[in-house]
């Protein structure tokens, strides 16, 4: 598993003035839970549950509802953790990139990646970055395949501990 992706984002997250994680995907179809679970692990694992500059949001399969919140955070950088095809290994981390969505992406959201990304781009001044996760399965009613789970831990282990130092960061910025 190529860790490009890895250095890219801690890059991006130490330029951020402020962050939005958002998780999406459909938790009852088997690896397209990555982003819900992904976020929440990440969340879960920040050393202060109280955040000035971090947001995170679970946007299930439904990420446009929660567009208003984001515009009102108003991040510099927005994370988007879903699940993924790209032919690549079950498991594989990958920034996609985001010209490359497809506008008619078939997808278990009501509204195209792209569309989304597209919006989010456009009306707040905030870069987003799409992290996706190569599935194994999009069964509806199975669980998240052992691959898929490895590598969302290995995620949220990298990403929790990057946030987390620039949280700091960003702590004692403020407390000058």
């Amino acid at each position: 598993m190529k860790k490009g992706w890895l250095k890219s984002l801690k890059n991006e997250i130490e330029k951020a003035g402020k962050i939005c994680v958002l998780g999406i995907g459909n938790t009852q179809r088997a690896d397209d839970a990555t982003g819900p679970l992904a976020t929440i692990m990440i969340m879960s694992r920040m050393k202060s549950q109280k955040f000035k500059n971090l947001i995170f949001i679970n946007g299930g399969e439904t990420p446009e509802n929660y567009t208003g919140a984001i515009r009102q955070f108003c991040p510099t950088l927005t994370l988007i953790v879903d699940s993924c095809i790209s032919g690549k290994k079950p498991g594989t981390i990958s920034i996609i990139n985001t010209e490359k969505i497809k506008e008619d992406d078939i997808s278990t959201h009501k509204m195209p990646l792209s569309m989304l990304v597209k919006f989010l781009s456009e009306t707040i001044p905030t870069k987003v970055i799409v992290i996706g996760i190569e599935p194994k399965s999009l069964d509806v009613g199975e669980n998240i395949s052992p691959e898929v789970n490895k590598a969302i831990n290995m995620f949220v282990l990298k990403i929790s501990a990057i946030l987390n130092a620039w949280e700091q960061k960003q702590k004692s910025l403020s407390q000058k």
